[in-house]
C-alpha cells in the first residue's frame, strides 16, 4: 500500500518532515532528522516544496490541454486535409479584380457585378476604399476595369452583396459596408451610362459586422453578422478557435429590425431559395450549411436541419439549375494567419454544389492555392456552363469554362 502512496505522496507533500518510511512507522509521524542529513536539508519546508510541485504539476497539465486543444483547432479548421486539384476544364484569370468579396449577376442583361478591393487594407483598419466592377457574362475578358462605384460613401469596405430590381427591372446593388464609423447596408443604384449612383445607407442599432445579405423587398432584407470581435484581431481567431456560436441573422424591414436566427458557428454566405420558401446560411467555422424555413408573409426563420460540407463556408449562390453553389475555404488556419495577412501566403479554394432536395455535395473545384487562393463566391452561369470564382484577398477572378455540364 505505502509504494502506491510513494508518488501521490510526493507530489502532494504529504510525507512529514524526517519520516523514513518504514513498515513500523505510521506514515504520517514526524520525526527527527540525523545528523548527517541536517545540514542539506536546512531550511527546507515541506510546504514550499509542496507548492513549487503544485505549479510545476498545473504548467505540465496546461501544456497537455494545451496540446489537446491546438490539435484540435488544428484538424477542425481543416489544415490536416490533403488538399490536391482537381476541376474538369480550363481556367483564366481576369487581372486587377481584386479581392472580389462577391460576384452577383443580372442574367437579363447578362452581366455581373463583382465587389471587392484592397481588402487586406480594409480589415486592417487601412487605407482604400471598395470598388464595383462589370463582367461580361458571355465575354468575360471584356471586363471593365473601370471602378463603377460612385464617390459616396466616403468610407465604403465593402463584403457581401446582392442584387435586386427596381418596378421598372433597373438593378438596385446593395452592399454590406463595415466603415470605422458604422456599419450599414449601401443601396446602389445603375445608371443609364452604366455607373452607380448612392441612393442611401441602411442602418440599424443591431447592424453589427455585416457580411453577406439577400434583399427580399425594397426595405427588406436578411443580412448575416458573423461575429461578435471585430476583423482582424486576436479576439477573432479566438472566438473561432472557442467555437463560438455568436453568428446571426438580422431581419431588416423599413426601420424596424430583429434577430431572426442566432446560435451559428460564424455566420457568412446568405442565399434565398428559388421558391423563397428556404434561407441557406453558411457558417465558416462550422463549416456546414444551415437550412432555415422561411414564412413569407412574416419572414420570420425557423431551423430545419445543418449540413456538413467539409469546408470553411463563404458565400452562397443559387444557379439556374436549382443548386446552391458554395465557395469555401479548406483550410482555414491557412486563410487567418496566412493568405489574409500576406500574398505570398497562399490558402486553398474549394467550389462545392449542393443539391438542396437530397442534401448531396459534389466538389466541382479545387486548388491549392496557385491558381486560385481564398475562394469568396463561385457564380455559375449555367448558360455557358461557366464558373466565376472571387476571391476573398486574391488579385484576380478566375473564369472557369467546364467540361461538362453544371
Amino acid at each position: 500500500m505505502r509504494m502506491f502512496a510513494v508518488v501521490p505522496g510526493y507530489v502532494f507533500g504529504w510525507v512529514p518532515k524526517g519520516n523514513t518510511g518504514g513498515a513500523n512507522v505510521s506514515p504520517l509521524r514526524a520525526m527527527p532528522i540525523p545528523d548527517d542529513l541536517r545540514e542539506p536539508l536546512t531550511g527546507y519546508s515541506v510546504a514550499r516544496d509542496m507548492v513549487g510541485r503544485a505549479a510545476l504539476l498545473s504548467v505540465l497539465v496546461t501544456l497537455a490541454w494545451a496540446s489537446v486543444f491546438l490539435r484540435g483547432v488544428w484538424v477542425q479548421s481543416g489544415e490536416s486535409r490533403t488538399i490536391k486539384a482537381a476541376f474538369n476544364g480550363t481556367c483564366v484569370r481576369l487581372e486587377g479584380l481584386n479581392g472580389a468579396e462577391d460576384i452577383v449577376s443580372d442574367q437579363v442583361q447578362r452581366v455581373a457585378y463583382a465587389v471587392g478591393g484592397d481588402r487586406r487594407s480594409f480589415r486592417g483598419g487601412g487605407p482604400g476604399r471598395a470598388k464595383i466592377w462589370a463582367i461580361p457574362l458571355d465575354e468575360p475578358a471584356g471586363a471593365t476595369r473601370k471602378d463603377l462605384a460612385p464617390p459616396s460613401p466616403e468610407t465604403f469596405k465593402s463584403f457581401g452583396a446582392d442584387l435586386y430590381p427596381d418596378p421598372d427591372g433597373n438593378p438596385w446593388l446593395f452592399v454590406a459596408n463595415r466603415a470605422e464609423e458604422h456599419h450599414a447596408i449601401e443601396v446602389f443604384r445603375l445608371k443609364p451610362e452604366g455607373t452607380f449612383e448612392h441612393v442611401r445607407s441602411i442602418t440599424s442599432p443591431l447592424l453589427h459586422n455585416p457580411n453577406d445579405l439577400v434583399v427580399l423587398g425594397p426595405d427588406t432584407l436578411l443580412v448575416t453578422l458573423d461575429k461578435e470581435a471585430d476583423a482582424g484581431t486576436l479576439a477573432e481567431i479566438m472566438e473561432g478557435a472557442l467555437n463560438r456560436p455568436t453568428g446571426k441573422v438580422l431581419l431588416i424591414s423599413g426601420k424596424d429590425s430583429m434577430i431572426a436566427a442566432d446560435g451559428l458557428l460564424m455566420a457568412n454566405g446568405i442565399a434565398l431559395s428559388p421558391d423563397g420558401k428556404q434561407v441557406f446560411v453558411g457558417e465558416l467555422v462550422g463549416q456546414s450549411v444551415v437550412v432555415f424555413d422561411r414564412d413569407q408573409r412574416t419572414n420570420t426563420l425557423t431551423r430545419n436541419r445543418s449540413i456538413a460540407v467539409g469546408t470553411g463556408v463563404d458565400n452562397l449562390t443559387f444557379a439556374d439549375n436549382g443548386l446552391l453553389y458554395i465557395a469555401g475555404h479548406p483550410k482555414l488556419l491557412s486563410l487567418a494567419l496566412g493568405y489574409q495577412r500576406r500574398e505570398d501566403q497562399p490558402s486553398p479554394s474549394e467550389v462545392v454544389s449542393l443539391d438542396p432536395d437530397t442534401d448531396h455535395i459534389e466538389r466541382v473545384f479545387i486548388d491549392e492555392g496557385q491558381q486560385h487562393a481564398a475562394s469568396s463566391v463561385a457564380l455559375v452561369d449555367t448558360v455557358l456552363d461557366r464558373i466565376f470564382i472571387g476571391s476573398a484577398f486574391g488579385p484576380h477572378v478566375s473564369v472557369c469554362d467546364s467540361e461538362a455540364a453544371l
